[in-house]
């Protein structure tokens, strides 16, 4: 059987009806008799038991749609297939992202890129603190969304998808914990969790700041946090560190130990697309960003701040 007599053979088996078949595959109805009946002649079986009232599938005709209808639809597939890789997007996109927040955002722009390109899955995983943009470098991610500064020679900073306040975490029993905001020169004294060494240091100033604006010192405890999660649990445990976090964290973080205080002066926090500026000209990673940055567009606000930002 040639791939036209299979498609009206299939079609006729799912329509029953020789008009209907004709019309779906712009063909004339004799085309499509004239058909079947060389397939029936061929195959010296009766497909169809047809009267002037209906049309219904033999034994054998149900028997051999079953059996050709994968391979025709794997047919199909490979012909998308192909002409998705003719623009690049197809095989798989890892998306990583760093926060509950950019976790959303992520998880939304993959939906919407798989509906615009169906040959191209996404696969979503963590970032943590510790790893930074590692998972970039080492192959295990291909795009990422995080908090910013970030300023690397190798690595893209592609559009801001989010402008968020900026909170300070304190423990419940904490001198800030009954303020309805404090100031960034409030936070003399106070002591930040150390971040993991793989942090670069200018990143680890942006979001522990070892001053205050006037240059009084803001200290930098002893332990070490390789994860967000283990950074609250200390200010929770000890009471004596404090966390710099965002608006996210009311959400996202909420824990009876724990409050959330704005801080008024402080820059907000910014979320951005990243990725490996030798993959700039990826479709796959342009596609990716572009129908994360829809996505956003398109969704309901995800905190009470401002509506999200594109623009970089």
């Amino acid at each position: 059987m040639e791939r036209q007599e299979i498609e009206i053979f299939l079609v006729l088996a799912e329509e029953l009806h020789f008009g209907r078949t004709a019309e779906r595959l712009h063909i004339s109805t004799a085309r499509v008799s004239k058909t079947l009946r060389k397939i029936e002649r061929h195959l010296d079986v009766a497909l169809f038991e047809r009267t002037s009232r209906r049309v219904e599938l033999t034994d054998i005709g149900a028997r051999l749609r079953d059996d050709l209808s994968p391979h025709h639809q794997g047919i199909q597939d490979a012909m998308d297939r192909a002409r998705q890789a003719r623009h690049g997007i197809t095989s798989t996109i890892t998306a990583a992202f760093m926060s509950a927040l950019a976790g959303r955002l992520v998880t939304q722009g993959s939906e919407r890129f798989m509906a615009d390109n169906p040959w191209c899955r996404v696969r979503v995983v963590e970032t943590q603190v510790h790893q930074f943009v590692s998972q970039l470098r080492d192959g295990t991610a291909d795009v990422l969304l995080m908090p910013l500064p970030v300023d690397e020679p190798d690595i893209t900073v592609g559009p801001v998808l989010r402008r968020q306040d900026r909170y300070v975490v304190v423990s419940t029993g904490h001198r800030f914990a009954d303020r309805t905001s404090v100031t960034f020169e409030d936070l003399a004294d106070e002591v930040f969790p150390t971040t993991a060494s793989a942090f670069p240091e200018y990143a680890a100033d942006y979001h522990s700041p070892p001053a205050t604006p006037s240059g009084r010192r803001i200290k930098r405890s002893a332990e070490v946090c390789a994860t967000y999660a283990e950074a609250l649990t200390l200010v929770a445990v000890g009471g004596r560190n404090i966390v710099l976090g965002d608006a996210q964290l009311k959400e996202y973080y909420n824990r009876p130990d724990l409050a959330y205080v704005p801080v008024s002066d402080l820059p907000p926090l910014e979320f951005a697309l990243l990725w490996r500026t030798r993959d700039d000209s990826d479709a796959r990673i342009r596609a990716f960003v572009n129908s994360t940055v829809e996505a956003d567009s398109h969704a309901a606000p995800i905190t009470d701040n401002a509506p999200p930002i594109t623009d970089h």
